[in-house]
């Protein structure tokens, strides 16, 4: 088993305050003094991803790039990419990674979506925008996204990402548990 990781640096693969502020939460009560950076990557799956598969591969290149980006300044990659999922849900998926490229990903809450906007995203259109016109809430992509919308503020966006990122660091929270070998050995 290798020895337990405290990082120092954590490159988040967004600049969205929302996804930073909820590494940083999760980090620093983890690790304190942590710092934690934002850094605008791209998720290399569309703009409004569609289904588990595009929104796990968005979380996973945001980690990936986060890390590069940092210039082996970080110690972990955190990717969060936001979906939806064809059957009507919210999808929330978080990657962490090391510089030994061990990954671990996590999902948060998976809420049900009104039908008319499952419709109009799966006709083209981007969550975020989507619901500031119907929703008439500005930014709310940075503010309080769909989940803060449909819960009346029960449970804000930055509370939806803890969940994602605090599972994601579970095998570097409890290492004790050899996360990375191998299932069947």
């Amino acid at each position: 088993m290798d020895e337990p990781l405290v990082p120092r640096r954590v490159a988040v693969g967004s600049t969205n305050p929302t996804k930073v502020e909820a590494v940083r939460r999760v980090i620093t009560a983890a690790w304190p003094g942590v710092e934690v950076t934002g850094h605008q990557v791209p998720s290399g799956v569309p703009v409004q991803p569609l289904g588990a598969a595009q929104t796990e591969a968005g979380a996973r290149q945001r980690a990936r790039l986060a890390l590069e980006s940092a210039g082996g300044a970080a110690d972990l990659g955190i990717g969060l990419e936001g979906g939806v999922d064809p059957a009507g849900f919210l999808l929330s998926a978080c990657c962490a990674r090391d510089r030994k490229g061990r990954e671990s990903v996590a999902w948060s809450l998976r809420m049900p979506l009104p039908p008319v906007v499952v419709r109009a995203v799966l006709h083209g259109e981007e969550l975020g925008p989507l619901l500031e016109r119907l929703g008439g809430v500005a930014g709310i992509g940075r503010g309080p996204g769909a989940v803060g919308l449909f819960t009346r503020g029960l449970v804000d966006r930055t509370q939806l990402w803890q969940m994602a990122v605090a599972g994601a660091l579970a095998p570097w929270l409890t290492p004790q548990w050899d996360w990375f070998s191998s299932p069947a050995g």
